[in-house]
């Protein structure tokens, strides 16, 4: 399979997956009749887990949001594995670096205060 289509078909994917995991939140949320206003910051990964597990219908909106947010993050590590793969070094640095900083922005800068 080609690099194009591996990366097509992971934005795809991704983006199909996110949509339905907002939307199933969202119908849940309406249909539950639950508070209008949820506030976002205080949703982790964490928060969202525990959230799953307890049937909580903003956590699988959460969740989806989560999924859109990885989908290029993992667009860039498909590309940093397929440099390697055709041994292109100059990329593999370039992307690496790419994917370092969009983890640290994704993980590290929401928790600095």
């Amino acid at each position: 399979m080609s690099l194009e289509k591996i990366i097509g078909t992971t934005l795809r994917v991704g983006v199909v997956l996110s949509a339905t995991l907002v939307v199933l939140g969202l119908t849940l949320l309406y249909a539950d009749r639950s508070p209008s206003h949820i506030n976002s910051s205080s949703y982790g990964i964490h928060q969202v887990l525990v959230g799953l597990i307890s049937d909580n219908p903003a956590s699988i909106v959460f969740l989806g949001v989560i999924v859109l947010v990885a989908t290029p993050t993992i667009r860039v590590l498909e590309l940093v594995l397929n440099y390697a793969w055709e041994k292109d070094r100059l990329y593999v640095v370039l992307s690496a670096m790419v994917l370092t900083l969009m983890l640290f922005g994704i993980l590290v800068l929401p928790i600095i205060k």
